[in-house]
């Protein structure tokens, strides 16, 4: 007996050996490349500064490999897990990978260097504490086995025909919204019905998870006619995106599936060698998209950007294309973004890459500590608004109850980094969308007490994303079970994962309130009406071909 116990443990730690082997690798790999960088940066670019900058990069890696990236916390805390793993990516390691590809200083264009990574590693303290309390209170608290979101429908994995409905849908709702009504798509509105129609576009990519089916435990394989249909849906998504002059849309289109791609890998769900030629082939053809036809396509949209609000969709799609063709136009404009910011006294200038600067731009939190600074801290005028922000997430029926004055389209036309961009005496246009980041917003509401406020909403937010995925209790101890027999993972997270990988850049921890409101419950709401509709409309389906299969017999 003793012999057969011991055969299984051996057995069990052979297999979970192999299974966190890619694992293994990833962090092994990333250490290898934020070395080569870091050398790099000190041959080239060796002042004090900068070397305080990889300083913090390299204790932030540190944490994030040594408590994020191990396969225990991925297989517990999943989505919590990835959020702070964007948070450490966008804000420590690619900031040092995309200056040394472009040649630059990590530091490059930061006026308040020391500053800005001062901020952003309290910041990663203050998550690290913040799990370390979410864990000990899970770990504490009795485990339940009733799940509101499992009785919901929420982990039952859709039907392939489900999913092609869902993203039809959203893509519908979004050509509705942005091209035959764009007044809807551009301003802010009160209206229910429009703003449930513009959260359908969440939904748009959910076709492109069907060949990562088994991640949400989906066992129905694609049709033979998959590759062509997904081939002309991202066309259209393609097309949506120049017509709405979005290069978001394109690009969340690619890279959400492509995180739910490496979650599987990292999970065990989905196998590969990590050094092959066919995996630097792909990263090959990668590399060139985003550093040539992407970047040019992105190019070309910012060029014909002015032109949006007064042409029409078809009209824009048109200037659009005659813009990307012409290279000398295009060559102009990325020198022009090189050397020109928005305004005089506001800069977003740090990588030249369109795509990873979507990333990765630490330069917004420098510049948003540089108008902290002219603004002061706990300013009473950033309080209201934060107050205000606050209130005009509530319904208008709740607002109309209680009395409230609150402008709801002015404020949803400022962000916190246009409003704190004014309150330091700017003189360039008020609403330019100027991408706020928590640590100058915060400081100049509520002074270093920000830290706490970060640390007491994030507790929570980790609780409910995290209820997206399940591990089975009874799945992980199981040796002979599939890796993705040991937990359940909702289509409704694995849509968000791109929102989640950005969510902790904050332009400001009310925010995080603000989706504790409203934004996590409107997503688990939109989710259930969408599965339980398209089910229905599956199952019609389904019947009326059987019907008609039947009556030709």
């Amino acid at each position: 007996m003793e012999a057969m116990s011991q055969l299984n443990e051996d057995l069990h730690v052979s297999i979970r050996k192999k299974e966190t082997s890619f694992l293994s690798q990833i962090v092994r790999l990333s250490w290898i490349v934020l070395s080569l960088s870091i050398v790099y940066q000190l041959i080239f670019f060796s002042s004090l500064t900068n070397i305080i900058a990889m300083a913090a990069v390299l204790f932030a890696w540190l944490l994030t490999t040594k408590i994020w990236l191990q396969a225990n916390m991925l297989q517990t805390y999943l989505l919590s897990t990835f959020m702070i793993l964007g948070f450490t990516a966008s804000q420590f390691y690619f900031p040092l990978l995309f200056t040394t590809i472009e040649n630059k200083p990590l530091i490059h264009n930061l006026e308040m260097p020391e500053e800005v990574f001062l901020h952003s590693t309290l910041c990663l303290m203050v998550l690290v504490l913040a799990h370390a309390a979410y864990r000990f209170l899970m770990k504490a608290t009795p485990d339940r086995p009733f799940s509101i979101l499992e009785k919901a429908g929420f982990f039952q994995p859709p039907a392939n025909l489900q999913v092609w409905l869902m993203g039809l849908l959203g893509m519908a709702s979004s050509f509705y919204v942005h091209l035959a009504n764009p007044e809807v798509g551009q301003g802010a509105t009160g209206d229910p019905a429009a703003k449930f129609l513009q959260a359908l576009a969440l939904f748009m990519y959910a076709p492109f998870f069907i060949p990562l089916g088994k991640l949400y435990g989906s066992n129905e394989k694609p049709s033979k006619a998959f590759p062509l249909l997904i081939l002309g849906y991202a066309v259209l998504l393609f097309i949506l995106s120049i017509a709405q002059n979005s290069r978001g849309t394109f690009i969340f289109g690619l890279t959400t599936p492509a995180f739910a791609y490496v979650i599987g890998l990292l999970l065990g769900v989905f196998k590969t060698k990590l050094f092959t030629f066919r995996n630097f082939a792909v990263a090959g053809v990668l590399f060139w998209l985003l550093t040539g036809p992407f970047t040019d396509l992105g190019t070309a949209m910012l060029i014909v950007r002015d032109q949006r609000n007064d042409v029409s969709p078809t009209e824009l799609l048109s200037l659009t294309i005659e813009a990307l063709d012409d290279k000398k136009a295009i060559e102009a404009r990325k020198n022009d973004d090189r050397s020109e910011s928005l305004d005089f006294d506001w800069d977003e200038r740090y990588l030249d890459n369109i795509f990873t600067a979507r990333f990765a731009n630490i330069k917004f939190n420098d510049s948003n500590l540089i108008t902290y600074s002219k603004v002061g801290t706990h300013d009473p005028d950033m309080q209201e608004f934060s107050v205000d922000q606050l209130l005009a997430a509530l319904p208008s029926p709740v607002l109309d109850m209680f009395n409230f004055d609150v402008d709801k389209e002015t404020l949803h036309a400022l962000s916190f980094g246009d409003y704190l961009y004014v309150l330091s005496g700017g003189y360039g246009t008020p609403t330019g969308w100027r991408v706020g980041h928590v640590a100058g917003t915060g400081m100049a509401t509520f002074g270093w007490w920000y830290l706490l406020c970060l640390g007491l909403v994030v507790m929570p937010i980790f609780y409910l994303n995290d209820k997206f995925f399940r591990p089975r209790k009874d799945g992980i101890s199981a040796v002979s079970q599939a890796p993705e027999d040991r937990f359940k993972f909702s289509l409704c997270g694995a849509l968000a994962l791109t929102s989640f990988y950005q969510f902790l850049l904050f332009e400001t921890v009310v925010q995080g309130v603000i989706y504790l409101m409203r934004g996590w419950i409107q997503i688990v709401v939109l989710y259930f009406v969408m599965f339980h509709v398209t089910r229905l409309v599956s199952i019609f389906f389904v019947r009326r071909k059987r019907q008609i299969g039947f009556s030709i017999n």
